[in-house]
């Protein structure tokens, strides 16, 4: 500390403070983000999507190789609910997204509930997201559909070649291929 130059010697507790931030980061964080998938089924219907809700038992994603926990940086029964009104309107479908007053016609709304999100490494550069979801299609405040639908990915993730976020909007694009027929029969 002798020979510090006097200018360094107050933001020596900041320097300080700022070398001790890595050390206390307790894990990973991913920022949700989805792209279209092909459409699988036309859609000629109305329809309100009413935002979903988080049932899982815990908020995080879950661990990498080292133990690290991984978070969600975005919400995840918004990015659920959002990825189906894409996906709806890109069918066809005359769709609005709600997230607190519902239609007073008969209009069918859509909603459900994210059972779990995961995301856990398995290999050194393999990766396996999976997510589960149920799906609850209603018409004058009654249900007339309710399905519990599941999708598992795992593939590579490596700088260049994808990362987390790509593999976990692929496992709800997978999800989506399922959900949007089943959603559609009942429209």
């Amino acid at each position: 500390m002798q020979n510090m130059p006097k200018y360094l010697t107050p933001l020596l507790p900041l320097l300080l403070l700022l070398g001790l931030l890595p050390a206390c980061a307790g894990g990973n964080a991913v920022k949700l983000t989805y792209a279209l998938g092909p459409t699988p089924a036309p859609c000629r219907s109305k329809a309100v999507i009413y935002k979903f809700e988080d049932q899982r038992p815990g908020s995080r994603l879950g661990r990498d190789s080292s133990g690290r926990t991984i978070e969600s940086l975005s919400n995840v029964p918004d990015w659920v609910g959002w990825a189906l009104f894409d996906e709806l309107r890109s069918a066809g479908c005359d769709v609005k997204y709600r997230t607190s007053t519902l239609p007073e016609d008969n209009t069918p709304v859509v909603t459900g509930e994210v059972l779990e999100l995961g995301l856990n490494q398995t290999g050194a550069t393999t990766w396996k997201g999976n997510i589960t979801v149920r799906i609850l299609v209603k018409r004058d405040g009654k249900i007339v559909h309710s399905e519990k639908l599941a999708s598992e990915v795992e593939n590579v993730v490596l700088p260049g070649y994808g990362t987390q976020s790509d593999l976990l909007a692929e496992t709800l694009r997978t999800l989506m291929t399922e959900v949007v027929p089943a959603v559609c029969k009942q429209l």
